[in-house]
């Protein structure tokens, strides 16, 4: 028989498998191009420990949003045919719920500790996570509800990377033009090529998105539109204001080109491995090109 230790270690790795390690990642890698964007005002006068005790704290934070997530989702999810461990059964859900409020309790004093203010970005963005998957009125019903909690999000783990940093928030012109780009990369194409695959699901759950109340076809052609016109507009900024940042611009543009054939041919599930390929690829080189 499974000793308590190892049963409890394999549900510590089923929560980490529900939480979406990819999703994982690219937060950390928002966070520390904010960083890095940061590091080109604040100079030698930044903390690398400061940012690695921030960058860990914060994902902390992420895991237990999106664990919370997946305790919440599992009707939908299980209509949408997903294989997450908790609609496999494999991890109960009091199990993976009690994991979720201890990783964002301990995610919370961790942030009060290394700064009071990014303990308040934190707090802000546990209470967005909340308000998305929690009752009584989750704002993951609705296509707008997800715009909204996703691009706070991704615009707040900018602004904790910078803030762990250089223990202030230092604007700079490449952050203003970066930060709106890849937010509203991560709200309008992220959320939408995210529901790709799972209309038919929400539609039974009785979500209110955009796919659901004005049909596939439409949803294909604003994805398109959306993506090709953000990776355009990203990408004259850059050139106009001479910026250093032409290759995550470059990325854009493929990416959006890659979304925008998918769709044309018809697919689903492959806008979305395409936009997450373009994430890592447009924050990855923005750390390359400043670091």
């Amino acid at each position: 028989m499974a000793t308590i230790e190892t049963v409890a270690l394999r549900r510590g790795g089923l929560c980490l498998a529900e939480s979406r390690p990819s999703v994982q990642l690219i937060f950390l890698l928002r966070f520390l191009t904010g960083t890095a964007l940061c590091a080109q005002v604040a100079g030698a006068d930044g903390h690398l420990g400061r940012t690695a005790w921030g960058a860990l704290t914060w994902v902390l934070m992420i895991f237990s949003v999106y664990l919370f997530n997946g305790v919440m989702d599992v009707s939908e999810d299980r209509l949408n045919g997903s294989r997450r461990p908790i609609c496999r059964g494999d991890l109960p859900p009091a199990f993976a719920t009690a994991v979720a409020v201890g990783a964002a309790l301990v995610s919370l004093l961790s942030g009060f500790a290394l700064d009071p203010r990014m303990g308040l970005l934190l707090a802000v963005v546990l209470v967005l996570g909340y308000l998305y998957s929690g009752p009584p009125f989750p704002l993951k019903r609705s296509s707008g509800g997800t715009v909204l909690t996703g691009g706070a999000a991704t615009v707040l783990t900018y602004v904790a990377g910078a803030l762990s940093y250089a223990s202030e928030f230092r604007v700079s012109l490449m952050l203003i033009v970066f930060v709106p780009a890849a937010s509203l990369w991560t709200a309008l194409v992220g959320s939408t090529t995210k529901d790709l695959p799972d209309i038919e699901g929400d539609a039974q759950a009785g979500r209110t998105t955009f796919a659901v109340t004005h049909g596939e076809d439409a949803l294909r052609r604003a994805i398109c539109a959306v993506a090709i016109g953000l990776a355009l507009a990203f990408t004259a900024a850059v050139l106009l204001l001479e910026l250093p940042l032409w290759p995550s611009a470059l990325a854009m543009v493929a990416g959006a080109i890659a979304i925008t054939v998918l769709c044309v041919q018809g697919r689903r599930r492959e806008p979305y491995g395409a936009f997450m390929a373009t994430q890592y690829a447009l924050h990855g080189l923005v750390i390359l090109t400043l670091v």
